[in-house]
């Protein structure tokens, strides 16, 4: 097995057309699929479904995608130690983060990075306000960030970390507490606590559009809040019912209920890491390159 051919299948798992691959490995499309031709030979397993139209990761590609990106990680890694002198200074990346992110992730993130790259120290700083966090990447003051991603800015570059799971927020004493699931028309009597619709109108309005058009009822808001612990926090003192992610729920335990949505769109909360271009380093770049093959595919995390 040729490291070229782990190459050429990372770059066409991502890409997903041997034209746009071929070009940016600088090969023409003929040797691109004869490297991918003799990894599945050698394999004895098909990794693309490819026809005149359209190419695909096979579910056999799908599991060898993971473990091509961490074997080029390891490659890359070692590397950069054995060029890199005893004496090297050490460089420093700022990183923001957003609670989920701690909770899910971010701990076993870095300790595997900091293994593999011991001369870039890694510095971090929770904030739960996605504005500040943008402000922030453009000013220079955060290298990257995990966040939930509201309204893209286009200065910045985003990639998908995470579908998280979102949970209606009930008050202990809620009288569908004790519900396994719940659906929204039984929720048509409830006040709701949401973010301002200014931080993300297309989740916002899909709220509205889900609760009218599909459960049958206007919904009240009675309040907005930012971030999402303040709007669980209102939910503690009876202020109303919101909506969080999964994950929070291990902060808030014996405080609040967190149940399940069924038969509706709102379910994923998605997380990005994002970072700005323009102060993009080369040890940034490999902090990126690190979380792409640490996360490979966005994944839906459930409890």
């Amino acid at each position: 097995m040729e490291l070229k051919h782990i190459e050429s299948f990372v770059m066409l798992a991502n890409e997903l057309s041997f034209s746009k691959a071929a070009e940016k490995l600088n090969i023409s499309q003929s040797p691109l699929s004869r490297h991918i031709k003799s990894l599945e030979d050698e394999l004895g397993q098909a990794l693309f479904h490819r026809n005149t139209k359209s190419v695909t990761l096979t579910p056999a590609g799908e599991t060898f995608l993971a473990e091509a990106h961490a074997l080029l990680t390891q490659i890359k890694g070692a590397v950069d130690k054995l060029k890199s002198p005893i004496n090297k200074v050490t460089q420093k990346l700022m990183v923001g983060f957003i609670r989920p992110a701690m909770l899910l992730f971010l701990p076993e993130l870095l300790k595997v990075f900091r293994r593999d790259y011991p001369y870039i120290q890694v510095n971090i700083s929770e904030i739960n306000h996605s504005e500040t966090i943008k402000r922030q990447l453009l000013e220079g003051q955060l290298d990257l960030a995990f966040t939930h991603t509201t309204l893209p800015d286009s200065h910045l570059r985003y990639h998908r970390i995470f579908n998280e799971q979102m949970r209606v927020v009930l008050p202990i004493d809620h009288p569908l507490a004790n519900r396994q699931v719940l659906s929204l028309p039984e929720l048509k009597n409830e006040a709701f606590i949401l973010f301002p619709r200014k931080l993300s109108p297309a989740m916002y309005d899909l709220f509205v559009h889900e609760c009218r058009d599909k459960a049958g009822f206007q919904p009240k808001i009675s309040m907005e809040a930012n971030p999402q612990l303040a709007r669980i926090e209102m939910v503690i003192h009876g202020l109303g019912i919101t909506f969080a992610s999964a994950s929070m729920e291990k902060m808030f335990e014996d405080k609040v209920v967190f149940k399940n949505i069924v038969s509706t769109n709102l379910v994923n909360f998605p997380m990005d890491m994002a970072w700005n271009p323009s102060n993009e380093t080369p040890h940034l770049q490999a902090f990126i390159n690190f979380i792409k093959s640490f996360v490979p595919v966005p994944y839906s995390f459930l409890k």
